[in-house]
């Protein structure tokens, strides 16, 4: 690939990740794709992250950039947004700091960017994203393919009724543009995380493209801030599902809040017809009426993966508006 090949930076989010990060940095490092640098925060870690990072940073000057230490952020969400709103790129990429991206992780994006704005033109906002490959502590596999391991239907970023009430873009896989990060800097405090809410975004306002391919061996550890857990048979597993049930509401309530955000924010750029989309997803939540409610989810075909989950969120409207569960 040439060395003129347009700049991408990417985001660098850390907290006491000593443990993993060098194999993390050395792999971006490795990658095929010519120019590329990082640029790293850290959000008050007690181990030697802030100490790694420098070393690299004075190891790699043009590769690497770390930015200054500030009081904790407190979140993944803020550590993001802070270098979100700092980039400088025309194409930004988001690292986790526990990961290993294969070699050709950037690349394959970049060229998944060029069509998509070769279909779109480069003034839109848009989103390119892949698969991951679950890897244990060494790197050994557990699923080859995390998108067919947790029912991932990634086609759903297409069709905002569908990307609501749910993700499926993995901020460690995603590839964003100028215009997409101008936009998604914007996040207010009710965007669940920065990966939702750029996803949201493209469905709404711009576009993205699909990698059907595994770039990033996600590691799965004790000290995973979110993780990828298969909701089996196994302890972890009924666990899982118990926890998920009694959080329906409370996630039902923070994807009407996003909608809502990306309502008063973006109202008057949203397509007419994506207006009327997240207002009826507001309704079908908070009408006084239960059969309102079923019927506008049924009607506009509001989905969260799989019947199973349909079923189980058409019984909650049916029973209680979401709002009569919400703090205060």
């Amino acid at each position: 690939m040439s060395t003129h090949a347009p700049h991408i930076e990417i985001l660098l989010a850390t907290y006491n990740g000593e443990r993993y990060l060098r194999e993390q940095i050395d792999s971006i490092l490795a990658q095929d794709y010519p120019t590329l640098r990082i640029l790293a925060s850290d959000d008050g870690s007690s181990d030697h992250t802030l100490e790694i990072l420098s070393k690299y940073a004075d190891q790699f000057p043009s590769k690497i950039r770390l930015m200054e230490k500030q009081g904790p952020m407190g979140s993944a969400k803020a550590n993001y947004l802070r270098l979100m709103k700092e980039a400088t790129a025309g194409y930004i990429c988001f690292a986790d700091q526990d990961d290993v991206w294969l070699p050709n992780k950037v690349s394959a994006s970049m060229r998944a960017m060029e069509d998509l704005e070769a279909q779109h033109g480069t003034s839109q906002p848009l989103l390119v994203f892949t698969d991951l490959r679950v890897v244990d502590e060494q790197l050994k596999t557990i699923n080859r393919s995390m998108w067919r391991e947790l029912d991932i239907d990634p086609r759903s970023v297409h069709r905002l009724k569908q990307l609501i009430g749910r993700s499926v873009v993995t901020g460690c896989t995603a590839m964003i543009n100028r215009p997409m990060l101008e936009l998604a800097r914007q996040m207010p405090e009710e965007a669940t995380m920065h990966d939702r809410w750029i996803g949201l975004l493209a469905a709404a306002l711009g576009a993205a493209a699909i990698v059907p391919e595994q770039t990033v061996l996600y590691r799965q550890h004790d000290s995973n801030v979110v993780g990828a857990v298969r909701p089996d048979g196994s302890a972890a597993g009924i666990a899982y599902r118990a926890a998920r049930r009694d959080g329906r509401r409370a996630e039902r309530l923070r994807s009407e809040r996003q909608a809502e955000a990306l309502l008063k924010l973006h109202s008057s750029i949203l397509p007419e017809r994506n207006v009327i989309l997240l207002r009826a997803y507001l309704r079908s939540g908070r009408s006084e009426s239960a059969l309102e409610r079923v019927a506008t989810a049924l009607q506009y075909g509001f989905s969260r993966g799989n019947l199973l989950k349909d079923l189980l969120t058409l019984f909650d409207l049916a029973l209680s508006r979401s709002d009569e569960h919400s703090e205060g």
